[in-house]
């Protein structure tokens, strides 16, 4: 049986992307021109940026672990994998072009490139996945499994391993650990065929269970051991695996945000910001005479938020209200119509005209691009509360703390209108905190553009 983390195979399917790749390249050469290349001076010319597209691809796909963890991986996390290296691989051949000052090189060649790249890594991997799950569906290339645990989660995981399952597991006996004796369970690792050994203990206080003894005996029969942690049920954490000397290390994450995702969501963030501070230049001198007209006080209002883990910063908005909105607050406390540490007022009588269409139109949160731009806020995110209601909030509260505050969000496209539960937009917060990807921002985004044209 050819094992799926063989180096031989890795590398293998490493090379038959690249072909791929340079294939998509001659057929978006030949729809673009009607011919193939007919010299070497014009193969380098039009195919010298399939080098830094195809690298970048590659290497997002391998550390994507698409190269040697096929088997645990769905559909859609490859999906979401492809989506992220295309994307990637497309700013950074953009990237060269520019800076290359490539004015010649014709950009309807890339963009058929681009997609048909895309085309036929999707149909490789999907396709991919899809053939291996049917052989290993029908029991080709699987692994003999024991699993030892108690309650709902070895209940789980006789589910996620029912026959028929395509990951290539194949239970061969399932052990209440509270049942067994070491002595028994040595006997079953050496009467049966097994590969692996999985351990799923459930989290309950009140019936604590050891393993230590159980591992010792698998890794004595030369048996790979596979813990299921009890440590994330809630999904209150996102986990990675480290090392501290010698001693084997899991690290907790409230989000886990890749260090390349990271850095291309803050290369959007500087794009869109400049973009809206540009919009907002010319709509500055007609909003501030509206502003001034309409009723004295400044032009814009700024007002200190708090950040991503506490951080303090101030945050600049259009003024929407009388200047002595913040003094009247507290006369208004008792209509506020949200329920918990957050005030909102559908007709609050401190908003002027000009403010009302400023509000509806959201054209008041424009100066926020600033906050964008320094790294304060972002695009997308969660939205920035003031001290004092950070003061009353509960401890699970905080964690919409863990990200950086955004100009728009998952509440703001969820009918931010028709929430007046506090804890709801917490739940619609963490929600964005665990699903979040750069695919969810595009999404958010394109969302919040609908949702201002169309007047809501």
């Amino acid at each position: 049986m050819l094992k799926e983390h063989s180096t031989i195979i890795r590398r293998t399917v490493i090379i038959a992307d690249a072909a791929l790749l340079a294939i998509a390249f001659f057929l978006a050469f030949a729809i673009r021109f009607q011919r193939l290349p007919e010299t070497r001076t014009e193969l380098w010319n039009y195919g010298w940026v399939t080098l830094p597209f195809s690298a970048v691809f590659i290497f997002n796909l391998y550390r994507s672990q698409l190269y040697h963890k096929l088997r645990y991986l769905s559909y859609l996390q490859i999906l979401r994998h492809l989506a992220f290296a295309f994307l990637a691989a497309t700013m950074v051949a953009a990237a060269a072009l520019f800076l290359s000052h490539a004015t010649g090189y014709s950009r309807l060649l890339f963009i058929y490139f681009a997609i048909l790249s895309a085309l036929f890594m999707l149909i490789a991997k999907l396709g991919g996945k899809y053939f291996l799950n049917q052989l290993r569906s029908r029991g080709f290339n699987f692994r003999s499994v024991l699993l030892v645990g108690r309650g709902k989660k070895l209940e789980e995981l006789k589910r996620i391993f029912r026959p028929g399952n395509p990951y290539g597991v194949k239970i061969v006996d399932s052990v209440e650990i509270n049942q067994e004796t070491p002595q028994h369970f040595a006997r079953r690792l050496t009467d049966d065929i097994i590969d692996d050994v999985y351990f799923a203990i459930p989290r309950e206080d009140n019936n604590p269970t050891t393993i230590d003894s159980f591992l010792k005996l698998t890794e004595a029969a030369g048996k790979t051991s596979k813990i299921i942690l009890n440590i994330n049920e809630n999904r209150l954490s996102k986990c990675e695996f480290s090392r501290l000397e010698n001693f084997p290390l899991v690290v907790l994450h409230p989000v886990v945000l890749d260090p390349d995702q990271i850095f291309i969501k803050r290369m959007m963030d500087i794009i869109g910001a400049l973009t809206g501070l540009a919009i907002n230049l010319v709509l500055f001198p007609f909003i501030a005479i509206a502003i001034k007209l309409d009723s004295p006080g400044p032009i814009f209002f700024s007002q200190v938020r708090i950040g991503q883990n506490g951080r303090h910063f101030r945050l600049y908005k259009y003024r929407s209200m009388f200047k002595d909105a913040e003094q009247k607050k507290s006369e208004l406390q008792y209509e506020n119509e949200m329920k918990g540490p957050v005030f909102k007022l559908s007709n609050d009588p401190r908003i002027t005209r000009v403010g009302r269409f400023l509000r509806k139109t959201s054209l008041d949160e424009m100066p926020q691009f600033w906050n964008v731009l320094i790294g304060e806020m972002s695009l997308v995110g969660t939205r920035p509360p003031t001290p004092d209601e950070v003061s009353r909030y509960g401890l699970h509260h905080y964690r919409r703390l863990s990200i950086k505050p955004g100009i728009t969000g998952l509440w703001q496209v969820s009918g931010r209108n028709r929430v007046s539960d506090f804890d709801e937009i917490v739940k619609l917060d963490t929600r964005y905190i665990d699903q979040w990807s750069l695919w969810l921002d595009c999404r958010i985004l394109v969302k919040t553009i609908f949702i201002l044209l169309s007047g809501k």
